[in-house]
């Protein structure tokens, strides 16, 4: 049997078994006299049949009663369990294991009633893992992580630490705006430019507005680096072109990016390189990338489309208990660390650790695994990681009886110094200083 991720976000569920993508389908819902439509078909439908639509069941998941309820749809959980059944019952017969990838707002009164939908639905779901967290794994990351999305009505960052082990810090929803009213703004300014230059509105017939929405996510994901953009729309037989500036593209979106600027700056420590997960969501934005240049100090990393559900997959042992709770990750151990530049090293005297006659950089962290018998090995689950703070190394124990430094305890707050030994199982590692080249 199958392992299923799913990966919950309301700009597009994506649904992979076995690494094997399977569908994205948008978080919108379209009434159609009595028949309710979800993902694709209803996005599909929402300028065609716009008299009764919700885009917000994800982003809002509750059981309050909807101003506009039918017996059929009395809250956003049911349009939410709508949605996800149509995305399971397909695979079901095939999958024996469910695991669902989870935005970093979600609470835990959001958990659990997404956990009692799949349920009703008869998904087998054995683990929750964060979106970010598990987006990060694997990927050789600065210490400070800090990962953008955006959502059909929000963007989020993440702050994630790396120590070898990743952990969630905190979520913040920097902007309430998202993609949804982002591709309503890319629509108009391309309506403009048809009834400018060629006097065709594509708003003016529901046929014509449907397709230019349906055109326009993977218009806008395909961008290239140019001043000018063609986009064609068919009428009658009749296929109309505009060119769109890339100036005008901008206008869209360039009020959000200093908020989202200040917003990274405000997560970094001074003078401290940090890496910065770009969501596939983003892909294409107008501007952005040229906008986060503007943050010092900062990696900019773009994710793969399905990164974060075949991380998921490939660390399914971790985030499925084996006692069969379902818990909620947000600490995963397989964080890498970046090998630091030269300008990254402690200006104190101690860069590196020695043992016997082998010399292993500190960096800004370097977790040790307990076996020293071939020498300081990076570890997933390390005895004690040495790390930089404000220009001094510092010590943190995973077991504080294992370990002495220069005979006695440790002492968490204590800056080391040249010299100093770091005892461990009979083995002597000693901190000392190697001159940088040039």
């Amino acid at each position: 049997m199958s392992i299923a991720v799913f990966n919950i976000n309301d700009a597009g569920i994506q649904l992979t078994v076995d690494n094997e993508l399977v569908r994205t389908s948008p978080g919108v819902a379209v009434l159609n006299n009595n028949s309710l439509l979800t993902g694709e078909e209803a996005s599909k439908n929402v300028k065609l049949l716009p008299r009764w639509t919700n885009n917000r069941f994800w982003s809002q998941l509750n059981t309050n009663p909807l101003p506009n309820s039918t017996e059929q749809v009395r809250h956003h959980a049911d349009i939410a369990f709508a949605h996800l059944e149509d995305l399971w019952l397909p695979v079901s017969k095939e999958v024996s294991d469910v695991i669902l990838i989870v935005p970093g707002y979600y609470r835990n009164t959001d958990l659990g009633l997404l956990l009692g939908i799949a349920h009703e639905c008869g998904m087998p779901v054995k683990g929750i893992v964060d979106q970010s967290v598990i987006a990060a794994s694997n990927l050789p990351l600065r210490s400070n992580i800090i990962h953008l999305d955006v959502h059909l009505h929000s963007f989020t960052l993440t702050q994630i630490s790396n120590q070898g082990v990743l952990s969630r810090k905190n979520v913040k929803t920097i902007l309430e705006t998202g993609l949804s009213t982002l591709l309503d703004r890319w629509a108009n300014i391309i309506a403009s430019q048809f009834i400018q230059t060629t006097r065709f509105d594509p708003m003016h017939n529901a046929d014509t507005e449907q397709q230019l929405f349906d055109l326009l996510p993977d218009w806008i994901r395909n961008l290239q680096d140019s001043n000018t953009h063609s986009f064609s729309v068919k009428a009658a037989g009749t296929e109309h072109s505009v060119a769109i500036s890339q100036e005008s593209l901008l206008k869209a979106c360039t009020p959000l990016y200093p908020q989202i600027v200040q917003a990274i700056r405000s997560e970094i420590v001074a003078n401290e390189p940090a890496s910065l997960l770009l969501s596939h969501r983003l892909q294409g934005f107008p501007g952005l990338k040229e906008s986060l240049k503007l943050v010092a100090n900062l990696e900019i990393i773009d994710l793969p489309e399905e990164k974060a559900n075949d991380s998921a997959a490939t660390h399914n042992a971790t985030i499925i208990d084996d006692g069969g709770t379902v818990s909620h990750v947000v600490q995963l151990g397989t964080g890498e660390l970046a090998t630091p530049t030269k300008q990254e090293t402690s200006t104190t005297g101690v860069t590196h650790i020695l043992w016997r006659h082998q010399a292993t950089a500190i960096g800004k962290a370097l977790p040790i695994d307990a076996d020293l018998s071939a020498g300081p090995r990076f570890s997933h689950d390390p005895a004690f990681t040495l790390y930089a703070r404000n220009d001094e190394i510092m010590i943190e124990c995973g077991a504080t009886d294992m370990i002495k430094i220069n005979g006695a305890a440790v002492d968490p707050e204590r800056p080391l110094k040249l010299g100093d030994q770091i005892e461990l199982a009979g083995d002597q590692l000693t901190l000392i200083s190697v001159p940088r080249d040039g």
